[in-house]
């Protein structure tokens, strides 16, 4: 117990530590947010080092003074091609590590990328280490480096998709998962009720993989001038996982084996030439025309009252309701578009969320950008849309209903614990998990799913002219590729975001526009008064109870007790 009280005492001075440093700070600068910009020196180059997670899009200024974060992918994109036109920057170095971000998120970076060097101005790319991530950005460049040493490699792997099954597990412990499915290929449910995929379910994801990873396939051998033939075999035919950079260079995915101090040395460049993209404050440039907002909807779908730093990750009503309100302050918006990024989530949250988004399309052309994922409720919210256009990468569709509900007698058997519920009314105490649920609950249930799944079903109709005979090849669960949702009249076009947003300028009659972007940022001064980061004394001791250990396992279930709209798989 003593132990427990020093954390908490430990965790609570962190965190007055951290306000106090923080308040200081905001003092000291007077107001002012963001890290302080870098000094241009002569002959400056600009260096791209993005690594770790890169979200889409950050909600939150940076600390002055101090980038907690690497920026986003909106952020690098708009330095980039901020720096186009920057007569201070002569080139760019481009610098991967351990990238982790999905492939349309790459590919905005790429496209960038390409702007800069139809200037004419020098693109290089080093490393040490290329995971596929990383490597596939750096095959943007017109020279690509790589370090010689037998400790380096370049891994490219393919395209993946895992799903863990708890089946077995679950009957060891006394758990009987009821799967309340609607859609034959809604898989979320069958890592709970099989050991392995099902037949059906197997070939959809087998057939959206396969689209995806001939897109790759397609990246890497356009940027490295290759055949397509030629970039295959490496994936599938290559004897090592990791590539030494002489085979890279034999195989012509590189172009020079050498460490990074001799490429600066052939370039006649060190480092005070390099200005961090992160510190890199372009001059102001004067926007002329109409403004086109683009809004980035990031992450699961779930209720959310209040802020919390999560909240940046997840989509909600309360997000969406306040975008809406900043971006009508703007009388000078012409459009909107959506630039939606969510495998879904809770099913009455995206009902809310999609009837917001029809009232915002009373007032604006409204065109859907899909990012590397808008499926189920991803795709749901999508249908409020005038027109949709998906990345090359994306993946979409998962129209289907699944809810998840653990029947645990079996494991209060097990652990001694018994349970009696003494009611008045047929379904008073009807989802007491500890005791057997009545067959007449879970018939009623699955009535509820069916009509869920039926809302659903009539949203895609409504959006995409779809005829109640016809529906049912589109829904049932399946995923898409971009190429396959076209060919299904899930989705309009096939394209980026910038063509989302000419697409968008286009439905407004606007010829002269430019972007803003939204949720508007806020600072982390306004963030944390409004989290409840300083509840960490309570949640501390609630993880040490055994009772709320077993229920937070429980909970990483995908949602007891409420209908999802969830793709049930992440991407690699």
């Amino acid at each position: 117990m003593k132990s427990n009280k020093t954390v908490v005492w430990g965790c609570l001075i962190f965190v007055i530590a951290f306000i106090i440093t923080f308040i200081l700070g905001f003092i000291f600068t007077l107001g002012s947010y963001g890290p302080r910009a870098a000094k241009i020196p002569s002959n400056a180059w600009l260096y791209l080092n993005p690594n770790a997670m890169i979200p889409d899009y950050k909600e939150l200024e940076e600390l002055p003074f101090v980038r907690v974060t690497s920026p986003g992918v909106q952020e690098i994109k708009d330095k980039i091609l901020a720096a186009v036109n920057d007569d201070r920057i002569k080139g760019m170095l481009i610098e991967p590590q351990m990238i982790i971000t999905n492939y349309p998120a790459l590919e905005e970076m790429a496209l960038a990328i390409g702007s800069f060097k139809k200037s004419g101005k020098p693109v290089i790319a080093y490393g040490n280490n290329f995971m596929q991530g990383d490597y596939l950005l750096a095959s943007s460049a017109e020279k690509i480096y790589m370090e010689p040493s037998a400790s380096a490699g370049l891994v490219l792997q393919g395209v993946s998709a895992n799903m863990l099954f708890y089946k077995e597990m679950l009957d060891k412990l006394g758990i009987k998962m009821h799967i309340l499915q609607s859609g034959a290929y809604k898989g979320a449910g069958e890592p709970f009720s099989q050991t392995e995929l099902s037949k059906g379910t197997k070939e959809n994801i087998d057939a959206a993989l396969y689209d995806i990873y001939n897109h790759l396939l397609a990246i890497v051998a356009q940027n490295r001038k290759l055949e397509i033939s030629q970039v295959k075999n490496i994936f599938e035919q290559r004897d090592d996982f990791f590539l030494s950079a002489e085979k890279a260079k034999e195989l012509k995915l590189i172009d020079y084996a050498m460490s990074r101090e001799e490429m600066l040395k052939s370039l006649g460049l060190n480092e005070d030439n390099f200005v961090n993209v992160a510190n890199y404050v372009p001059a102001r440039q004067k926007n002329i025309g109409d403004k086109i907002a683009v809004v980035y909807l990031n992450g699961n779908i779930a209720p959310v009252s209040g802020f919390d730093f999560s909240n940046q990750s997840v989509i909600s009503e309360a997000k969406v309701k306040k975008i809406i309100k900043q971006i009508q302050k703007h009388k000078d918006i012409k459009a909107v578009v959506l630039r939606i990024n969510s495998p879904g989530g809770s099913a009455l949250e995206s009902e809310l969320i999609y009837q917001q988004l029809l009232k915002l399309k009373r007032d604006y052309p409204l065109v859907v950008s899909m990012g590397g994922t808008a499926a189920s409720g991803g795709y749901y919210i999508s249908c409020a849309g005038d027109y949709i256009i998906a990345d090359p990468g994306t993946l979409t569709g998962s129209i289907g209903v699944i809810g998840l509900i653990p029947e645990m007698s079996g494991l209060g058997k097990k652990i001694g614990v018994r349970s009696q519920t003494l009611k008045y009314g047929k379904f008073a105490g009807a989802l007491s998990p500890l005791e057997q649920y009545d067959p007449a609950l879970i018939e009623s249930l699955k009535r509820s799913s069916t009509a869920t799944y039926n809302e659903f079903k009539q949203r895609v109709m409504t959006a995409r002219k779809i005829s109640p005979e016809t529906i049912e090849a589109v829904a049932e669960g399946r995923i898409f590729s971009a190429e396959d949702a076209l060919t299904n009249n899930l989705i309009d076009e096939i394209g980026t975001l910038d063509k989302a947003i000419a697409k968008a300028a286009g439905l407004a009659k606007v010829s002269k526009y430019y972007s803003v972007n939204f949720p508007e940022k806020e600072s982390y001064w306004k963030a944390l008064r409004e989290s409840d980061l300083l509840n960490l004394k309570e949640q501390l001791q609630n993880n040490n109870n055994p009772a709320t250990q077993l229920e937070k396992y429980l909970k990483q279930i995908p949602a007891t007790g409420e209908w999802l709209f969830l793709m049930p798989y992440n991407l690699e």
